[in-house]
C-alpha cells in the first residue's frame, strides 16, 4: 500500500528529517509547517474529492543582499532564500486541465485553463512571438501560474502536458520585493514537471522560469528564479548569468538579516510594470547608443556588466567619459532621429511600456547599473574577510541609487536628484586622474530611482540606530521591503526602534520579521 503524505505528516521522524533539511534546526517553525501541510491537504481534499495520489511543492522567498536591477544585464547578485514560501498541494489529471485554487480564496477566486487551448501546438517552440500576441488578465494570479506552465509546455513542444488540480498557500507578503510571483512561477513548473514525470536540470529550469514570467508582461531577467531554485540553506548565492555561474558563501556568523516591509505594494502586474520596464529600456537603449558612438568597442561589450576597467583594460576616467558622451535625458523622437538604423529595435523596446513625460534618464540609470554591477560583484569578497563597514557601504550606495527623498530628522522629506551633469562627471573624470577620494566606480550612486518615501525613510531609520550594518530596498522597488542587516546583539533594539520610528508614527501593524535562511524549491513529499 503507497504511503500517502498525509500519512507521512503524522510521522515525527519523517518530518523532522525532511524539514530540517529545509528549515534547519527550529523545531518550532518545523511543528508551524507541518499544521500548514497537514491543513492544506484537509482543504484539498475537500475541493477536489481525494489527497491520496497528492504531493506538496514549495518555492521559498528570497532576499537580494547585493545586486539591485542587474540580473538582467549580467551581473551578479547576491541572494538568499528564506523561511517565507509558497506550497502547493498537487493533484494529477487525465485530461490537460489546470484547475487553481487558493486558501485565500476570498482574495484569490478558483480558475482554470486548458493548457492546449491556451497555447496551441502550432504556437509552441517560438515563446517570444507567442507572449507578445497573447492576451491576459492585468492582475489575475492566474498568470503566474499559466506563465510556469505555458513556458514548460513551449519547451516541450512535441510531448502534450497532462493537467493538475492545485491547492495554494502562501505566506510571502504580496508585492513585497520578495519575489511572491517568481515563487508562484517555480512551483507551477515544479508540480507539472513532477505530474508529467519530467525532470530538468536546475539551469534549465532556472532559464525557462525567468523567460516564463516574461508572459505577465514584465521584462526582468531570471535572477530570482535562480536564487529560488539553487539557494542552500545556511549560504549566500553569489550568481551569474550569461553565462550562469553560482558560488555559495557562508553567511557570517553573529549577524541576521531583517525583513521591513513598508505595506506600500507594487504589483509588477498592475501600474508599477510600465516603470519596472522604462527602467530596463533605458538600460538597452544607452547600449545601443554606447556602441554606435564607440564602434570599436560594440563587440567587447555584449552586456552592461561589461562596461568596467578590467574588462576593457582602460582607467576609470574613460568610463566617465563615455557616459559624459551619452544624453542626461532624451525622449523617443529624439532617438528614432538619433538612431535611424535601429528603428525596429528602438520599436520592440518601446512596446514594452509607456513613453516616461521628461525623457530616458539614460546617464543616470546607466551609471547606476555600471557602479551596481561593481558592487555587487565586490560583496561577497568583503562579506568573506568580516570587512562589514564595507559590506555596509556598499547596501547605502546602492539604495542611495534609487532613493527619491531624504529623511534628516525633519518633519518633511527632501527629494533627492541623483542626476548625473556634466558637471558630475567632469569632477569623477578629474578625481579619478588626482587619485581623489570617492571618484571609484562603485562609490557612485547613479540614479534608477526606483525607491519610494516609504522605503526611504525605513534606511534612514535604520542608519541611526547603533548595531545596523546597512539596508538597502530588495526586490524591483517602488514599494515592498527594505533589508537590513544586523549585529545579532542589536536585533531587539532594531525592531523595537524602527517599530516605534515607522510603524507607530504611520499608525501601521508593525511588519518585521528576522530571516531564516532556507533551502532550495522542490517536493517535499
Amino acid at each position: 500500500m503507497t504511503t500517502t503524505v498525509h500519512q507521512i505528516l503524522q510521522d515525527d521522524h519523517a518530518v523532522s528529517d525532511r524539514l530540517g533539511a529545509i528549515f534547519g534546526d527550529y523545531p518550532d517553525r518545523i511543528s508551524e509547517r507541518r499544521t500548514v501541510y497537514l491543513h492544506l491537504l484537509d482543504e484539498f481534499e475537500k475541493i477536489y474529492g481525494n489527497s491520496d495520489q497528492a504531493f506538496l511543492v514549495r518555492a521559498p522567498a528570497r532576499i537580494n543582499l547585493k545586486g539591485m536591477h542587474v540580473d538582467h544585464r549580467g551581473g551578479h547578485v547576491n541572494y538568499m532564500a528564506i523561511d517565507r514560501e509558497i506550497v502547493m498541494a498537487v493533484g494529477i489529471r487525465d485530461d490537460d486541465t489546470v484547475v487553481l485554487n487558493d486558501q485565500e480564496a476570498e482574495r484569490y477566486e478558483a480558475r482554470s485553463f486548458s493548457i492546449s487551448e491556451a497555447l496551441p501546438p502550432e504556437a509552441r517552440g517560438d515563446w517570444f512571438s507567442y507572449i507578445e500576441q497573447v492576451d491576459t488578465v492585468p492582475g489575475d494570479w492566474s498568470n503566474y501560474i499559466r506563465a510556469g506552465v505555458l513556458k514548460l509546455q513551449d519547451y516541450f513542444k512535441d510531448r502534450p502536458l497532462r493537467g493538475m488540480n492545485l491547492l495554494v498557500n502562501g505566506n510571502i507578503p504580496i508585492g513585497g520585493g520578495l519575489s511572491s510571483s517568481s515563487a508562484l512561477v517555480v512551483a507551477a513548473c515544479e508540480a507539472s514537471l513532477q505530474v508529467n514525470g519530467l525532470s530538468l536540470g536546475d539551469e534549465q529550469k532556472t532559464l525557462l522560469c525567468g523567460e516564463g514570467e516574461w508572459y505577465v508582461g514584465t521584462r526582468g531577467g531570471a535572477g530570482d528564479h535562480a536564487a529560488i531554485i539553487y539557494s542552500r540553506r545556511g549560504h549566500l548565492m553569489r550568481l551569474r548569468f550569461f553565462p550562469l555561474t553560482v558560488q555559495p558563501f557562508p553567511f557570517p556568523a553573529g549577524y541576521r538579516v531583517i525583513v521591513c516591509n513598508s505595506l506600500k505594494q507594487a504589483r509588477k502586474s498592475d501600474g508599477a510594470r510600465t516603470t519596472f520596464n522604462e527602467r530596463v529600456a533605458t538600460y538597452e537603449i544607452a547600449m545601443v547608443m554606447i556602441r554606435r558612438l564607440f564602434p570599436d568597442l560594440a563587440d567587447r561589450i555584449p552586456h552592461l556588466r561589461d562596461l568596467n576597467t578590467e574588462h576593457l583594460g582602460v582607467g576609470e576616467d574613460t568610463l566617465y567619459r563615455l557616459l559624459a558622451a551619452l544624453p542626461e535625458l532624451i525622449d523617443r523622437k529624439a532617438l528614432q532621429d538619433m538612431l535611424p538604423d535601429h528603428q525596429n529595435e528602438l520599436e520592440r523596446i518601446f512596446r514594452t511600456h509607456d513613453a516616461p513625460p521628461d525623457g530616458y534618464q539614460v546617464r543616470s540609470v546607466c551609471l547606476y547599473g555600471m557602479a551596481e554591477c561593481e558592487r555587487s560583484r565586490i560583496f561577497c569578497d568583503f562579506l568573506r574577510q568580516g570587512d562589514m563597514k564595507t559590506v555596509g557601504e556598499l547596501m547605502y550606495l546602492s539604495h542611495d541609487g534609487d532613493r527619491v527623498v531624504t529623511h534628516d530628522g525633519g518633519n518633511m522629506p527632501k527629494p533627492r536628484q541623483n542626476r548625473v551633469t556634466d558637471g558630475y562627471l567632469q569632477r569623477l573624470i578629474e578625481g579619478t586622474v588626482n587619485g581623489t577620494t570617492g571618484s571609484h566606480l562603485w562609490q557612485q550612486p547613479g540614479g534608477y530611482n526606483c525607491s519610494c518615501e516609504e522605503l526611504d525613510h525605513l534606511v534612514d531609520i535604520a542608519r541611526t540606530i547603533p548595531g545596523v550594518i546597512g539596508a538597502n530596498l530588495t526586490g524591483a522597488g517602488l514599494g515592498g521591503c527594505v533589508l537590513v542587516v544586523v549585529r545579532e546583539a542589536a536585533v531587539e533594539t532594531f525592531l523595537e526602534t524602527v517599530h516605534e520610528e515607522f510603524y507607530k508614527s504611520r499608525r501601521l501593524e508593525p511588519a518585521t520579521f528576522v530571516c531564516t535562511s532556507v533551502d532550495h524549491a522542490g517536493r517535499i513529499f
